[in-house]
């Protein structure tokens, strides 16, 4: 390590993790990033889906039209830093399942709150004969695909090279607090920040936050010539990764403890794509992850009770694409200029 004291260190690199230290590093800190390097990060799982629109009345997404504009021109602004296309703006089509779906689709359209997120004529031509047509269909407009594996990897690459990255399963038990700073082992820094997901619930610094942690199982599947890019939803979510393969998934699973992969799980997305797409599929891989969701459905950012220098941000959920950048950049002005009100 360079330093002989951070300013911060930051317990976790999911998007979390990831975008407090971009900014409290742009602001000129010596930030120190620390993970576990788990595959299984729910951060490295998800589609990366940012969705205006959400519901079955199509309703529009909490704070979106805060969230969305700052989420473009962060995403933009990390390709610049990064070297990489961070997302992708790409259309949603939405299987319409009845004559109520469609009228509710349709008198949307002409809501002025949402009707610029909502075609009243879905194009779903690149989709040809590829998958059974529903009753109808609406199309989305507005909606992202952040790479959301892709920064995490460049972020750690840069990292590593800064000497401001360790891979390590944090031991609460090695964390001392000492005259307004704090050690971990043979390191020092000023504040530390807990951004450990799901994980969060056996953090004994920050006990009964509200996590409400969710199983989520995803497929990625080639789809031989399938070449359409805008993302299809149904019952479930297909995204267009790379060449011809593709995200499939994925729903809430409450009542699990572990992050493994299911067969109920991986049999029921399987014959939810079989009877969506017309034409034949190979399964490349399945994978599960807990999104650290909360009671509230609300991220968190706050200070300890009583340990001046630590914080939690976590919670971010599904929405962590469109949540994160906003939410991170405004928990970096909570702690550098103690603003309170966010």
């Amino acid at each position: 390590m360079k330093s002989d004291i951070f300013d911060f260190a930051v317990v976790g690199q999911g998007i979390s993790g990831t975008l407090i230290s971009y900014f409290l590093a742009k602001a000129g800190k010596n930030v120190l990033v620390m993970d576990n390097n788990y595959i299984g990060s729910s951060s490295k799982v998800a589609a990366g889906i940012v969705n205006p629109i959400t519901g079955k009345k199509f309703i529009k997404s909490w704070r979106i039209h805060e969230f969305l504009p700052e989420a473009k021109i962060i995403y933009d602004e990390l390709s610049d830093y990064l070297g990489i296309r961070t997302y992708t703006e790409s259309n949603m089509i939405r299987s319409l399942y009845s004559v109520e779906d469609e009228n509710i689709w349709l008198s949307r359209t002409g809501d002025p709150e949402v009707k610029h997120y909502m075609l009243p004529v879905a194009d779903t031509e690149e989709f040809g004969d590829i998958v059974s047509k529903p009753f109808a269909y609406g199309e989305l407009t507005g909606t992202l695909q952040v790479h959301l594996s892709d920064i995490l990897e460049a972020f750690k690459l840069k990292w590593q090279m800064l000497d401001q990255y360790i891979i390590d399963k944090f031991d609460y038990n090695c964390l001392i607090e000492q005259s307004g700073s704090f050690s971990y082992k043979d390191l020092f820094f000023r504040e530390i920040i807990f951004c450990e997901g799901y994980q969060a619930q056996c953090n004994p610094y920050f006990e009964n936050i509200g996590l409400a942690p969710s199983k989520g199982e995803v497929l990625l599947v080639r789809i031989l010539g399938a070449g359409f890019k805008k993302m299809y939803k149904d019952h479930i979510f297909i995204v267009h990764q790379y060449d011809d393969v593709y995200w499939v998934g994925s729903g809430y699973e409450w009542n699990s403890n572990d992050d493994l992969p299911t067969d109920k799980i991986y049999h029921k997305l399987k014959a939810e794509l079989e009877r969506v797409l017309k034409v034949p599929f190979e399964i490349l891989e399945h994978k599960a992850a807990i999104r650290p969701t909360m009671h509230a459905r609300r991220p968190i950012f706050k200070p300890h009770p009583t340990l001046r220098g630590m914080y939690i941000f976590n919670g971010l959920g599904t929405k962590g694409s469109s949540i994160g950048p906003f939410a991170a950049k405004q928990f970096a002005r909570y702690i550098l200029e103690k603003i309170r009100k966010i």
